[in-house]
Formats: structure tokens, sequence, C-alpha cells
């Protein structure tokens, strides 16, 4: 089964300033492990909201682009994570490893559809 381990953002990441190197190097401590342990796929940190765009729909079929930075930081995605593990309860205790290196940044774990 493969996870999705989506990092969210704070105000911090958002106005584009880089993370503190303390927590960074334990989060990178943290994926070392899981490539040890060759469950790691893909792990990527994302730019501020400001860097991309979405699309609306105001009206039914008409797509409306907006630029960011988008005001919900507390929806926003700063980093994702990939593994392929044997069970839900593994990719969440992969995801508290996490927690562990962040302890104020929550963390969404979705299963992927093969």
């Amino acid at each position: 089964m493969r996870y999705m381990l989506l990092h969210k953002t704070n105000d911090n990441l958002e106005a584009g300033n880089p993370p503190d190197p303390e927590m960074l190097a334990r989060a990178d401590a943290v994926l070392e492990e899981m490539r040890q342990a060759g469950i790691l796929l893909v792990a990527e940190g994302l730019m501020p909201s400001s860097r991309g765009a979405q699309i609306k729909f105001p009206a039914p079929g008409e797509p409306r682009v907006i630029d960011g930075p988008f005001a919900e930081t507390k929806e926003l995605v700063a980093g994702v994570s990939i593994i392929r593990v044997d069970s839900k309860q593994e990719a969440v205790q992969w995801a508290l490893r996490f927690a562990e290196a962040d302890p104020n940044t929550p963390i969404d774990i979705l299963e992927l559809a093969d």
C-alpha cells in the first residue's frame, strides 16, 4: 500500500522563511530512516503558496485561476512524502516519527489509489 504524508505549512514558511535548521535536521533523519527501511518513494518540500495558483469554479463550468498567496495556511501543504508500507498503522507509525521531529506541524495520512 502507498500512503501520502502531507506535511502542513505554517505562517513562517508561507512568509518564505526557511524552516528551523534543527527541526529540518530531525526531519531529514526520519527521511533517512525511511530510505534505509526501503519504504520511501518520494519526499519533496513545496514553495510558499505565493508561488502557486488555484483553480476554482465560481459558476458551473467556468474555471477561474487565482494566484497565491492563499489565506488559509492551515489547509496548505509544505511538503509531501510518499511511502510504501504494509498497513495504515505502519504509515501512522512513520508519520508519528515526523511528529516527533516537528510536534507543531499537522500531518495528513492518505492512502493512494492503485
